[in-house]
């Protein structure tokens, strides 16, 4: 394993200067559209966002490649929002990606919605690579050692600094490169049928839904154990994410998850004590007292039929970390099966999530150790149907998954 740090370069050669356009307004979009209208195959497509800094996961920044030529670095902080005719030849053209699902959604926001992607992070995936970002595979396959200086900066910032948009550039330069390398590997080994399949499922699949209760992933909010104390925090999560949406800050950068359930522990009902309470100070947070203190006022004042429940909604089956206490056969069954998935994922070389999805293999687990033996085969093709396992994955894990659940059964 490498020692090397965090944020250091890979090793490789130093990069040629990166080439690229800079367009900030929507009168240079044609000429983006001309530019890329001039290759038929997949145009390299990168997104810069300014996670932890603003409210929404949106652009700030695409970047555009077709083979051969220069990058394009467009600005979509346009009037309304929109990359104009941009979108409909992004939605028609194949679109090569290094991470496809982190970019989908901030493309989707643009109008963008393309129906072909290929994904050279993904393709790593199913060779076995073990590191798979970027910086890394250009590295190993291309021999250029590429600078991640920036992967966190504020790309909602104007105007974006010269580094910035070098770097940026260079996130679609090599990405053609790089899947002429990595793809054929992919025939060697058996698995493009498989890499095509995840990729259709990328630009198929609805977006995730949202949590009934997104209140309920504030960090270590399990440490309430009172009703009152849980609607506090819950009326504390809306007011943030109201003042969020309206700043255009992320969230946590307003208040912290750690400040936000120690007032509702304490329930503090003034200002000098709410200020006292660690990640209420500064000068913002201090200007914004007054929607702290009313919507701990609003949770206190609430009856007891309107405080929510410490289990909250329901859900498909309980946190599977309680089973060994509670459902001693369902955890049973669960480490037999992480086991037979993990045995066969290291055969193949691959991670685990990649054959099947843990909140897959759990509902599976908890259905069948609540039913019949006679419903086995039934169940979990019915789980997986329901849970959209590509065919590859049932062909590779339905049947190691019947042969533990008899295991299961025979032994227990």
């Amino acid at each position: 394993m490498s020692g090397r740090r965090r944020g250091e370069t890979p090793p490789g050669a130093a990069p040629p200067p990166a080439e690229y356009e800079f367009v900030d307004d929507l009168s240079g979009i044609g000429g983006v559209v001309d530019g890329l209208g001039s290759s038929p195959g997949p145009i390299a497509v990168d997104v810069e966002r300014a996670s932890g800094i603003r409210y929404s996961e949106r652009a700030f920044l695409l970047q555009l490649r077709i083979p051969g030529e220069p990058a394009f670095l467009v600005d979509p902080e346009t009037p309304g929002r929109t990359v104009g005719p941009l979108a409909d030849v992004l939605s028609s053209r194949p679109l090569l990606f290094h991470a496809a699902s982190q970019d989908l959604p901030s493309l989707r926001e643009l109008g963008i919605r393309p129906t072909a992607v290929v994904d050279t992070e993904l393709a790593g995936r199913f060779l076995g690579i073990e590191r798979v970002n970027l910086g890394a595979m250009v590295s190993e396959h291309l021999g250029i050692g590429l600078a991640k200086a920036h992967s966190a900066a504020d790309w909602s910032r104007r105007p974006l600094p010269r580094a910035w948009l070098d770097y940026a550039a260079y996130d679609v330069l090599f990405l053609h490169e790089l899947a002429d390398e990595v793809l054929p590997r992919l025939d060697a080994l058996g698995r493009r049928e498989w890499f095509e399949a995840e990729c259709r499922y990328l630009v198929e699949s609805e977006p995730a839904r949202a949590a009934p209760d997104p209140w309920r992933r504030l960090s270590r909010l399990s440490s309430l154990r009172d009703p009152r104390q849980l609607a506090r925090a819950r009326e504390l999560w809306m007011a943030r994410d109201r003042v969020a949406a309206e700043r255009d800050i992320a969230p946590k950068r307003l208040l912290p998850d750690a400040a936000i359930v120690e007032a509702a522990r304490i329930g503090p009902t003034g200002r000098h004590a709410l200020l006292a309470i660690d990640g209420f100070d500064g000068p913002q947070r201090r200007r914004l007292t007054g929607e702290w203190l009313a919507a701990l006022e609003w949770a206190d004042g609430l009856g007891r039929e309107d405080l929510p429940s410490r289990q909250g909604p329901p859900a498909d089956h309980p946190p599977h970390a309680s089973w060994k206490r509670n459902e001693p056969d369902a955890a049973a069954l669960l480490d037999i099966a992480r086991e037979t998935i993990g045995a066969l994922a290291d055969d193949l070389g691959l991670e685990q999530g990649l054959l099947l999805k843990p909140s897959t293999l759990r509902l599976w687990v908890w259905r069948a150790a609540m039913s019949s033996p006679a419903d086995d085969a039934e169940l979990l093709a019915d789980v997986l149907r329901e849970e959209e396992a590509r065919r590859w994955q049932v062909e590779l894990t339905a049947e190691p998954l019947l042969e533990a659940v008899h295991r299961f059964r025979t032994e227990g």
